[in-house]
């Protein structure tokens, strides 16, 4: 087999479901960047598929190279952020999610090649994701879906009446606060994609990257066993740090798995997954909620619109005063709660409109909820 098909074969065992590692020369170069030809020629011998896990025992075997020779490799790869170690098991991952977090996070490559990466995974993100994600889309699939604010539950004053009284609540995994509640140990990381913005010269124009993603059990157990997760010493604390991302207008996000261990707090202007769904409108992954206007607590003010990530609030401003209006375009709504939460007036409520908008989980999902989550 030669150099080329290894990279290529790699790539494609590093794609799953729509959001794979994208077909390009410049991934190919991306790779040949990072991964020499014999840690290359291992991991193409060694792994089927990503989101494998697999000992270094399973590899030599497998690849008939010593395991002496074997766990050297995979200790190095593992040091620079290019495969995931879980316990005494090694695994490939998927481009995003997956690989470029825990490569940026790790940070155990040399600067330069940490540098060239993010420049890449910039480029990735502007020209290819949010291509993907339609893709996701048009399927009824979805990797991530948003979370209510903590304080959500305040704010949420009716229930639309089409709605059958069995479904008339808050599911399980709709707010925040039920990931932190029913927790102990917690996390946070800096924000990757507002990282990788600030490496290529265009740091966010909303927050800084030290706002970053709030982890919680075993995915906070382990970035802060290997490093790269700073803990968060209590439950109350990590209540705080997660108002603290609400009020700087950033999205909630977490993936669409059962088993939701964290959440990225998203802005529009960096974070790949909620850029593309601004760019394209995309409202796949929805809440159940919509936002409701009260004209009366209303002050137009218009933080609503300045801090909406999905540019889906205008001022409709009036030939007559008493014709004063914010009008939300619900069409572009993920529901995610910003609004409301950010309101001074408390203008701004919330109403379940719907039962469960939850699209399919995608493979991607499946695979990380079967061999890390689950």
């Amino acid at each position: 087999m030669t150099e080329i098909d290894h990279y290529e074969s790699i790539r494609q065992k590093m794609s799953i479901d729509e959001l794979g590692t994208p077909k390009h020369k410049k991934t190919i170069e991306f790779l040949k960047m990072l991964y020499n030809k014999e840690e290359i020629e291992l991991l193409d011998k060694g792994f089927d598929r990503g989101y494998q896990p697999l000992s270094a025992r399973n590899i030599s075997k497998k690849t008939g190279i010593d395991k002496n020779k074997v766990k050297e490799i995979l200790k190095g790869l593992s040091k620079r952020g290019l495969i995931f170690k879980l316990a005494s098991k090694y695994m490939l991952m998927n481009l995003v999610p997956g690989f470029f977090e825990h490569y940026i996070l790790t940070h155990g490559d040399d600067e330069e090649n940490y540098k060239k990466a993010a420049k890449y995974f910039r480029w990735a993100f502007l020209n290819l994701t949010p291509q993907m994600y339609n893709n996701l889309k048009l399927k009824g699939k979805s990797i991530w879906l948003p979370k209510l604010p903590y304080d959500a539950e305040e704010k949420i004053i009716q229930i639309d009446e089409g709605i059958p009284i069995k479904d008339q609540k808050v599911f399980t995994g709709e707010l925040v606060r039920e990931l932190i509640d029913k927790n102990t140990t917690f996390a946070k990381v800096y924000c990757q994609c507002r990282e990788i913005a600030r490496i290529s010269g265009e740091p966010c124009n909303y927050v800084s990257e030290e706002l970053g993603c709030l982890l919680c059990g075993i995915t906070a157990k382990i970035a802060i066993d290997q490093g790269w997760g700073e803990e968060i010493p209590s439950k109350e604390e990590a209540i705080e740090y997660a108002r603290k991302c609400e009020k700087a207008g950033l999205v909630h996000f977490g993936m669409n798995v059962g088993a939701i261990t964290f959440i990225c707090n998203c802005c529009r202007d960096c974070c790949c997954g909620l850029r593309g769904m601004s760019e394209l409108g995309l409202t796949y992954g929805r809440s159940n909620f919509d936002p409701k206007w009260n004209p009366e607590l209303c002050v137009f003010c218009e933080k609503c619109i300045e801090i909406c990530p999905m540019e889906a609030i205008q001022h409709q401003y009036p030939v007559k005063e008493e014709n004063d209006v914010i009008f939300f375009n619900l069409e572009r709504c993920l529901g995610c709660g910003v609004c409301a939460e950010n309101c001074p007036k408390g203008a701004i409520t919330l109403v379940k409109v719907r039962t469960d908008s939850t699209p399919e989980m995608s493979g991607l999902g499946k695979k990380i909820q079967d061999n890390i989550l689950g």
